[in-house]
């Protein structure tokens, strides 16, 4: 697979600097790549550069956060102006959420005993859970980050605090103001019933959603399938991407994914992909 339209770094829950990033994706065989942080673009302009300078087609792009039902999903916003003063206030808004989530639970540890947090709430990028997780591991609290999120960052535990973030519909027109796509990120991890994710895939398309993630890491073909038959239903285009934020044995690198299911109609066609490495260099 030549695209992987769905990647993170350090500047949200990834391990990699932007640059680094695209190195190992180069190495893997990418050669269209899409830099899409939570709530952030950051780092799209070392990502750009760094794509230019191996001979990489690069799209900037951001991984939204919003609230559907009472339920956390994503949308991934791809070739999206950075400048854009829309996005750039919305992306500041999120943020801002994500800070005040992580003071919450950085509270309520300390509360609980497990020790003062706050340094987690001081990195350059956006405040993550993952980045607590990671402390709580530190600390000697929990043997990994599974483990972390299970004990005490998930409904139930003592550091479990809800985000509430953008509505769909919302999400989806600061994308397409900033002239982006929106693709409705991994939409078989949010467990939902056949009923319920064809309501969300239908909201999204009805709020003017471009496309869904079809292949992504760790789905079968069966899922593909499901998922290809769900974007020709309702008229999106598909999406590839393998989610990546670190360089595990188990899991897809950048680029190794499977190819679309016949029938799908490539987010890609619908672009003039020169341009938009030569917007953010």
């Amino acid at each position: 697979m030549y695209y992987d339209l769905h990647t993170h770094t350090v500047w949200s829950d990834g391990e990699l600097e932007p640059s680094a990033l695209v190195a190992h994706a180069a190495r893997a065989g990418v050669r269209v790549l899409a830099l899409t942080d939570h709530d952030t673009t950051d780092g799209v302009h070392e990502a750009a550069v760094a794509a230019y300078e191996l001979g990489l087609q690069f799209v900037p792009g951001v991984e939204l956060s919003v609230t559907w039902q009472g339920l956390t999903v994503h949308i991934v916003g791809l070739g999206v102006d950075v400048a854009n003063a829309d996005l750039k206030q919305a992306l500041l808004g999120l943020r801002s959420k994500r800070l005040q989530r992580g003071q919450a639970i950085v509270q309520a540890l300390e509360v609980a005993g497990l020790g003062d947090a706050r340094a987690t709430l001081e990195r350059a990028g956006i405040v993550s859970r993952v980045h607590i997780a990671d402390w709580l591991v530190a600390e000697g609290h929990a043997r990994n980050r599974a483990t972390a999120f299970k004990r005490f960052l998930t409904r139930g535990g003592v550091g479990y605090v809800t985000g509430e973030w953008a509505e769909l519909g919302e999400t989806v027109a600061w994308i397409l103001s900033a002239g982006g796509d929106a693709v409705l990120a991994h939409p078989t991890r949010y467990r939902l019933s056949g009923g319920r994710l064809q309501q969300l895939v239908q909201g999204f398309a009805e709020a003017g959603g471009t496309a869904l993630e079809v292949v992504t890491a760790g789905l079968d073909a069966g899922e593909m399938g499901r998922l290809a038959r769900l974007a020709h239903r309702y008229d999106l285009y598909a999406s590839v991407g393998s989610d990546f934020h670190k360089v595990l044995p188990w899991r897809s690198l950048p680029g190794g994914l499977p190819n679309l299911p016949e029938g799908c109609r490539p987010i890609w066609e619908r672009w003039s992909l020169p341009s938009y490495a030569q917007e953010v260099c």
